[in-house]
């Protein structure tokens, strides 16, 4: 008796399911122009919250040759990995990646910390695509 009540439904539930042919969306006057304008907000922002790797800073005398030479030794060997060099008196700071995810900046310090020893994951403004 179960297994014959079983088979009703599932009959009753492929015809069903598969009746329909066509879909029509009733959109409501203005959500285009919504969408329109949440796409264009999204192409003014420039920067939002994410992470980064800090491979070095330095300060002092010839920071700024060091910074650039360790900038190049990483381009070198990660090519890929977008570099940034910025100034905050009186460090010069050498960050990479654009992450928006803690879990996808660990992932890169996995492959950048064996040629860059003491790089550490910060937050930071990442720049969006």
């Amino acid at each position: 008796m179960k297994q014959g009540g079983f088979a009703i439904f599932l009959v009753f539930m492929v015809t069903f399911s598969f009746a329909q042919e066509n879909v029509t969306y009733n959109i409501e006057n203005g959500i285009e122009n919504i969408e329109k304008q949440y796409i264009n907000a999204w192409k003014r922002i420039k920067k939002m919250d994410g992470f980064r790797i800090q491979i070095t800073s330095f300060s002092g005398v010839n920071s700024k040759t060091q910074i650039v030479n360790t900038e190049a030794q990483f381009k070198h060997h990660f090519s890929d990995i977008p570099s940034y060099i910025t100034f905050f008196e009186p460090d010069f700071r050498l960050r990479v990646g654009n992450y928006r995810t803690k879990l996808e900046a660990y992932r890169a310090l996995k492959k950048i910390a064996p040629l860059f020893a003491g790089a550490f994951v910060l937050k930071d403004q990442i720049e969006y695509k």
